[in-house]
């Protein structure tokens, strides 16, 4: 009876209580400004020096490195025109710009700063029509003539369900380094309606060619759209470019523990001198693989944007789990495609991690791994934002999130600058063919679920022990198919403690047999 002790002490702590090391530092940006902030960070690594790094997030903070993202500095922007959230961060030889939407949504502020621990401007703006409300504004600094480009959605009343109010994408530049602005021009041909979800135009961002070529994304009524502009986004195509070949319904909201989950449109053109310069990419997540199942994706077009490849799939999990708020940004020196996700591939609960996915290769090809030290779980009562982001410039990558942990909101970024040797995160389809996950809720009372997955047809033991190894409970014994399975489990006959789960399976024909146990908490 001892040994039965002691041996299922030794597998309790073997998978529990050993910690796993994530593969690079994670490092807290900052932490509760209030019970909602910060989200929705926007990231830039200075290319002109990349230990400093400049984070702008809800509503009006921004955060600041000078030693690579080791540590932090936190500070509040104002202005006069007020500050109401979608930070967008920039960085050029003349300093860092924070673009931000004004309460009510009236126009586009831009404030800039000549240095990270600077006094920022009061800021110059475009957008003001009337009336009419902006949304979603986002811009792009080309480093070769200094010209500023922002984008926003323009609606006639944001939100309304009146058929003649409607919405339409519109672009300005600056020429002088964001104190003034051009008249804005519409780039949408068509327009959207105003109720500010799938059937409006909706999430514009720009980007620039290596000929000085301006591009802009957006989704719209069709679905996701494209047009350039060769003369400074004066002039635009005569037709947009319908890129996804027919509608999308970009705005899930079935991903379980997030208020909405939008698949923003995010592009980007290679300007590097390898050879895929030219190239331009557009990155979402969408549920085409399935209801309940978002994944990342991107398009890519090796011809100044007139064709465009098939979508391509970016994380390598199976199908049936939720990866969102998915971002991407290229490394100018070498043409690296990098790409930020929130994944839920380990769990069958909400918990939540952080992974990454490089491609080397002009986005034929993707390694996936995990930045994120432990996982979060979020929930309704948490708003997270709309998105994260990353930057990356001479091999120094820098992520950043937010999570989520006891109801309080914090950012977090990983040092991530040697990634030419990752350890890629198995496609599990083809590796990992048994999963057993942790119990939820655990600690339980009395009842709790337990989940696993197979990726082959396999026979299945799943039994429950109490601390002594006395077999409690026998809760599957039969041959299953492939895939994800739960099974409820109601301790209302048992006394508080400590209980362990063991899935036992063997495929049929190999002589193969996988074990793994885990441990739950039984509280009354």
């Amino acid at each position: 009876m001892l040994n039965k002790i002691l041996f299922y002490l030794t597998i309790g702590f073997y998978f529990f209580d050993i910690p796993v090391l994530a593969q690079y530092q994670n490092v807290m940006v900052g932490n509760t400004v209030h019970q909602y902030e910060p989200n929705e960070p926007s990231i830039v690594i200075n290319p002109y020096n990349t230990n400093h790094i400049l984070v702008g997030s809800n509503t009006d903070n921004y955060y600041y490195s000078i030693d690579g993202g080791m540590s932090w500095q936190h500070g509040v922007l104002t202005s006069t025109f007020g500050v109401n959230g979608d930070p967008c961060v920039l960085a050029n030889e003349d300093g860092y710009y924070y673009f931000h939407l004004v309460p009510y949504g009236s126009r586009i502020v831009c404030q800039k700063t000549s240095s990270l621990s600077g006094v920022w401007s009061n800021g110059s703006y475009t957008g003001l029509n009337g009336t009419k409300d902006n949304d979603k504004e986002w811009a792009v600094v080309n480093q070769n003539d200094g010209n500023i480009y922002v984008t926003w959605a323009q609606f006639d009343e944001h939100g309304s369900l009146n058929q003649e109010d409607s919405s339409e994408i519109q672009l300005s530049r600056s020429t002088d380094g964001g104190i003034t602005w051009a008249t804005p021009v519409v780039v949408s041909d068509r327009k959207g309606n105003a109720q500010g979800g799938n059937y409006s135009d909706h999430a514009p961002m720009p980007a620039v060619g290596p000929n000085n070529e301006v591009y802009v994304t957006w989704w719209s009524p069709d679905g996701l759209m494209f047009d350039k502009s060769i003369d400074g986004g004066i002039t635009w195509l005569e037709d947009d470019i319908n890129v996804s070949g027919f509608h999308i319904d970009w705005l899930v909201l079935n991903v379980p523990g997030v208020q909405i989950v939008p698949g923003f449109p995010i592009i980007n053109c290679d300007l590097s001198s390898s050879e895929y310069r030219g190239n331009i990419y557009i990155c979402w997540t969408d549920e085409r693989s399935g209801y309940h199942d978002t994944d990342v994706w991107i398009v890519k077009s090796t011809d100044n944007g007139i064709s465009w490849s098939d979508p391509i799939r970016v994380n390598n999990d199976p199908p049936g789990k939720h990866q969102f708020f998915a971002w991407m940004t290229i490394d100018q020196t070498n043409g690296n495609l990098y790409f930020l996700f929130y994944d839920r591939r380990n769990y069958i609960n909400l918990q939540t991690d952080v992974f990454m996915a490089v491609s080397r290769d002009g986005g034929d090809s993707f390694i996936n791994f995990k930045v994120s030290e432990s996982p979060f779980t979020p929930s309704l009562y948490n708003f997270i934002g709309h998105y994260i982001g990353v930057s990356a410039h001479n091999n120094v990558v820098r992520p950043v999130w937010t999570r989520i942990d006891d109801n309080n909101p914090s950012l977090w970024t990983a040092l991530v600058d040697s990634v030419s040797s990752v350890n890629e995160y198995p496609e599990q389809s083809d590796v990992l063919s048994y999963t057993l996950f942790q119990n939820y809720p655990n600690p339980f009372n009395p009842k709790t679920v337990i989940g696993y997955q197979l990726s082959v047809t396999s026979h299945i033991m799943l039994k429950v022990y109490d601390i002594i190894g006395n077999e409690i409970a026998t809760l599957v014994n039969e041959e299953k198919l492939a895939g994800t399975y739960e099974v409820n489990f109601n301790a209302a006959e048992l006394t508080s403690g400590l209980y362990f789960y063991t899935l036992t399976a063997g495929q049929s024909g190999t002589g193969q047999v996988f074990s793994e146990t885990k441990k739950m908490l039984l509280l009354k």
